[in-house]
């Protein structure tokens, strides 16, 4: 089954992503985890890994290209297969979208400290 390579929230108020260079092209094969794409956003330069193993098809952000976040950029298919543009819901729309940790969430979650009670600064003593 194909997998959709999309376009990955790097920083919290991210809206698009630069693609930088293409690190492999269409029609390598790519393992899980291993670098495909250089991404740019206004802070940070990094490396996108494979989401799947296959060979990667339908490259759609050419380098240079300003692409929103959550678009497809490319496919990895399964050797042999003939994969078809799989889009990715655009943010808003589609089953699961803006739902934190559905599929195709691509945002990054921010953490947040537990609210404390105020710890009582008065000592009680016992007579």
């Amino acid at each position: 089954m194909a997998t959709n390579v999309i376009m990955p929230a790097l920083e919290l108020a991210q809206e698009t992503g630069k693609v930088v260079r293409w690190i492999k092209a269409p029609g390598d094969t790519v393992r899980k985890g291993e670098p495909i794409v250089e991404i740019e956003t206004d802070k940070v330069t990094v490396e996108i890994e494979a989401p799947a193993a296959g060979v990667l098809h339908d490259v759609t952000a050419q380098e240079g290209d300003v692409v929103p976040v959550g678009h497809t950029i490319a496919i990895i298919a399964a050797p042999g297969e003939v994969p078809s543009i799989l889009s990715a819901p655009a943010r808003g729309q589609g089953e699961g979208a803006g739902v934190e940790g559905a599929p195709g969430d691509t945002r990054v979650k921010a953490s947040r400290s537990p609210a404390r009670s105020p710890r009582s600064t008065a000592s009680t003593s016992r007579a």
